[in-house]
């Protein structure tokens, strides 16, 4: 691959991140914010991290294939 093809496609990898907090806050029906709390460890929700886990191994799998 190109230099530039490279890039393209770390960019695709790197874009099914966005918007993760908002997916895991919509299916749990909390807010964004607070998906982003727990994510950085400034509170506690297992709910929260079992969601947000989830959804992470959702992307990797998505990621190779």
């Amino acid at each position: 691959m190109t230099s530039y093809a490279n890039k393209k496609f770390d960019l695709a990898r790197v874009a099914r991140y966005r918007g993760l907090y908002a997916r895991v806050a919509r299916q749990l029906g909390v807010d964004r914010s607070f998906v982003s709390r727990v994510a950085r460890g400034e509170r506690r929700s297992k709910e929260v991290e079992e969601a947000l886990q989830k959804e992470l191994r959702r992307i990797e799998k998505l990621s190779r294939s």
